[in-house]
């Protein structure tokens, strides 16, 4: 009983282990050896099971490489853009991956030409049962059981097996046979003339004219793709033009090879460029006879930005004169002239059609995304988001525009520079004593200075009645262009240089001095001559007792800065430097700050 136990348990773990029992352990051997010898044979057949269905499922799943990997690709280098002066349709052998090679994998339809090399199963089945598997032989044979050889080379799939099921029909009573291709032969094509990579290549007996082109790797520079030729015993079949395929999607034209054909690709003859608002602007090739229209048709048309009676110009070489010459195509009529090689076509597009917009959020009545005619304003685009809330503060707006962020990130990058210089020319001329630890906060400077994203706040007033009153202050609006309307704020911030950092609540009667106060006031390492205060419009303005003797000088939203005292650097050059640097970065966290708070 126990050695029962014993075995279903061992039988339950072989069950369910994943790994491939090709090799046992030494307990299980021993656990192997103490069970009767029926069950162990059960056992050890069981093993043997699972290890050939482990083998199966793993040949099953194998990927079989059906790559061809095209030769030398490595002289094509690493631009997409290798052949900018090449006609459209070289650069697609470079990145397009031979999945056309070996095509054995492939269901076979029933027209496939049967040939030496092919494989086929043959299978008997009803009063006599047999199941072989044999190559057509060079004579084009293929030996049934039984029967003998039955000659099939040169024979549709389908009526070899029309041909084998009546033959065993009528010779073997009682018996059906089943034909299937198990495995396809090889052939041989030569690829010559103006190929990538010109020799002989074994494929698939499927493989037709654009697998052939993609395993050998394509067409040269000077290679056409249009008047690609197909011979077969000398003689040209059959003219293969790949644009048929690639720009049309026609596989009419493509066809299957035979063992021998030779496919030579020519120099190209005749080629023409489009530039300018077509929507696939490149070098192309053309054939004979095909005109101006079919180049517009080849390059894919014009974009949506072109007029309904477009102006097109041709600049075409004048053989006599050897000069070129500029005309114009109007109308239709002037479409059907031919192609000359060399011809340069360009058509034009009307500007101002690009969809532009500007987006609204925070207090305003319908925030949103709003479009951009030409001469809108910015009150035009306020009054069509239906104004403003009653909680809108215009005061603190911010307006933010990219072209006024790459400005500021260039600013930045030049300050980063001076800084740097700065540095290099104090240690250099050693009149400054300076060590690593007095320049690693310059180095973080720098490296902020350098790596911070500005948002390319603007200074503006949008207060309505102000936009009203005053033109010069309704700016023109432009595409990507921000406008956030906060709420009215009920605090001022202090921050930098002062015993305790806070936000206070907004009282009128309060001035600068009181702030600071209430702060804890400034510490030893503050510069009294540097406190900034940020307006909540983004505005920054140095602090005066003189000028800011009234209360009313601050505002609700404000920033109170009071900057670090760099006089311990003994460089005036610093000083002058650093000061803007933490103002500009303050100012761009207090807009950073008051767009987050939305």
């Amino acid at each position: 009983m126990k050695n029962f136990k014993d075995a279903f348990v061992f039988l339950i773990i072989i069950g369910f282990i994943s790994p491939v029992f090709a090799e046992i352990t030494s307990e299980q051997k021993d656990l192997l050896e103490s069970l009767p010898p029926d069950q162990r044979q059960n056992l050890m057949l069981k093993m043997e099971q699972a290890n050939t269905l482990q083998e199966d499922i793993g040949s099953s799943f194998k990927e079989e490489s059906i790559l061809v990997e095209r030769p030398n690709l490595e002289i094509y280098g690493k631009d997409p853009n290798y052949c900018e002066d090449c006609i459209y349709g070289y650069n697609l052998f470079r990145f397009s991956p031979s999945t056309f090679a070996p095509a054995n994998q492939v269901p076979v339809s029933s027209s496939y030409t049967l040939g030496p090399g092919d494989k086929l199963e043959i299978i008997y089945y009803g009063s006599d049962e047999a199941k072989v598997e044999s190559f057509i032989s060079r004579d084009g044979n293929i030996n049934l059981p039984t029967l003998g050889p039955v000659s099939v080379a040169g024979m549709s799939f389908a009526t070899a097996n029309t041909l084998i099921q009546k033959r065993v029909k009528e010779e073997l009573i009682g018996v059906t046979v089943a034909l299937s291709l198990t495995e396809l032969r090889s052939i041989t094509v030569y690829i010559l003339g103006e190929a990538f990579n010109p020799g002989s290549y074994t494929l698939s007996a499927l493989s037709n004219v654009t697998n052939a082109l993609f395993i050998s790797g394509g067409v040269s520079k000077e290679g056409s793709l249009r008047n690609i030729q197909i011979k077969r015993r000398g003689e040209v079949i059959k003219t293969y033009d790949f644009y048929n395929i690639l720009l049309k999607g026609d596989t009419s034209s493509d066809f299957r090879l035979q063992d021998g054909d030779t496919i030579f690709i020519p120099f190209i003859e005749n080629k023409f460029v489009t530039q300018g608002a077509f929507k696939r602007s490149a070098v192309y090739e053309f054939k004979e006879g095909e005109s101006v229209e079919d180049a517009i048709k080849l390059a894919g048309g014009f974009k949506s930005f072109v007029s309904k009676s477009p102006r097109v110009e041709i600049s075409r070489i004048d053989r006599e004169a050897n000069i070129r010459r500029i005309s114009y195509l109007e109308g239709a009529e002037d479409f059907i002239t031919l192609l000359e090689d060399s011809d340069v076509i360009g058509v034009s597009e009307i500007s101002g059609l690009n969809a532009e917009s500007i987006s609204l959020s925070g207090e305003v009545l319908y925030p949103g995304t709003y479009s951009i005619s030409k001469g809108d304003n910015i009150l035009d685009i306020i009054n069509r988001a239906g104004g403003y809330t009653s909680k809108a503060y215009p005061k603190g707006a911010v307006f933010t525009r990219s072209q006024v962020a790459d400005q500021q990130k260039l600013a930045f990058e030049r300050t980063a520079d001076s800084l740097e210089n700065t540095i290099i020319n104090i240690i250099s001329t050693g009149e400054i004593a300076v060590d690593e630890f007095t320049l690693s906060p310059l180095q973080n400077l720098i490296q902020r200075l350098r790596t911070i994203v500005p948002l390319g706040r603007q200074v503006v007033d949008v207060d309505i009645l102000d936009l009203k009153q005053d033109p010069y202050l309704n700016f023109s609006v432009s595409d990507g262009d921000s406008l956030y309307l906060p709420q009215r704020p009920e605090s001022v911030s202090v921050v930098g240089e002062v015993l305790s950092t806070i936000t206070q609540r907004y009282n009128p009667e309060l001035s600068i001095n009181d702030y600071l106060e209430l702060s804890g006031g400034i510490t030893d390492q503050a510069d009294k001559n540097k406190i900034f205060v940020i307006l909540p419009n983004g505005q920054s303005i140095i602090y005066k007792k003189s000028y800011f003797n009234s209360s009313s000088n601050i505002l609700p939203g404000s920033t109170i800065v009071v900057s670090r005292d760099t006089r311990p650097f003994d460089a005036i050059q610093l000083t002058r430097i650093i000061t803007p640097i933490l103002a500009d970065l303050a100012t761009s966290a207090a807009a950073i700050a008051a767009i987050s708070n939305n």
